[in-house]
């Protein structure tokens, strides 16, 4: 898959709402791995940091661009470390993104190449303006009532 690929698919599933990592995993490959590749990302690729910092970078992940899943940030770094994106320490303390496996290489370097808070928030902002637009075109027609 090409990055314009991911990127497409990341646009899609940003504008979603309440979606579970394990239905995201059955239903669409490239949504799924662009959003565990954009996940990734916010950890630093050149240092182990403590779980501490990893569950704050993951929970600010999750109020910010992975606003659309309903997933705490325990969930997602359990899928991360899971997918060979994330490795722990032997003792659970330290972690770091892991050289990023086959499966999701294409999807880590496509979401490395565009600014993936940038483009949910864009997609989001777009979403929310379009469905306001269809909203006040319905309305006129319908004479505003409901």
């Amino acid at each position: 898959m090409t990055a314009t690929t991911f990127a497409a698919a990341w646009r899609r599933v940003a504008v979603k709402q309440g979606v579970g990592l394990g239905a995201l995993a059955g239903a669409r490959g490239e949504e799924f791995a662009a959003v565990v590749a954009a996940a990734s990302l916010a950890i630093p690729a050149d240092r182990a940091i403590p779980e501490r910092d990893v569950n704050d970078r993951l929970l600010a992940w999750l109020a910010g661009p992975g606003a659309m899943l309903a997933t705490d940030h325990v969930e997602l770094r359990r899928w991360l470390v899971d997918l060979g994106l994330l490795e722990r320490d032997g003792y659970g303390r330290e972690y770091r993104r892991s050289v990023t496996p086959t499966a999701f290489a294409d999807a880590v370097a496509a979401m490395a190449t565009i600014d993936p808070d940038a483009v949910a928030a864009r997609s989001r902002a777009d979403f929310a303006r379009e469905r306001a637009e269809r909203r006040a075109r319905h309305e006129s027609r319908s004479g505003g009532s409901r």
